[in-house]
């Protein structure tokens, strides 16, 4: 057989062991985001391998700014972009999907539903999916 198509199959079994692997680490992409709803501090994650990284960066990171001990997290995503909306009254509203445009109208419209008046985007993360 020719050196060709040992190079071939050498190339054929090696680029899906590599797509596959590019795949699992994209899978595992984790975030969150974390508000306090005394001061209105938060804390933010990204590309965390495990559910319970993203909320426990958050957490901490909200907590290092707020230090009212209150700080918990509004959303999390995984392979998704979540966004969080807030009014100048304090309330607060967070959305999540696959469409930045969307995460943004639904954490709008939760903001809305909780009272707020003129809420605004103050955060929108997007994780790679």
């Amino acid at each position: 057989m020719s050196k060709n198509f040992w190079n071939a199959l050498l190339i054929a079994a090696i680029v899906p062991t590599m797509a596959i692997g590019g795949l699992e680490a994209i899978a595992q992409s984790y975030g969150a985001i974390a508000r306090s709803p005394s001061t209105h501090d938060k804390g933010y994650s990204w590309n965390y391998r495990s559910l319970n990284a993203a909320e426990h960066r958050a957490i901490s990171e909200c907590e290092s700014v707020s230090g009212a001990g209150d700080c918990e997290v509004l959303i999390w995503a995984k392979n998704a972009c979540m966004s969080l909306s807030e009014s100048r009254n304090g309330a607060a509203g967070s959305g999540w999907s696959v469409d930045e445009d969307q995460a943004e109208r639904i954490a709008r419209q939760v903001c809305y539903d909780y009272g707020g008046t003129n809420c605004y985007i103050t955060r929108t993360i997007c994780l790679p999916y």
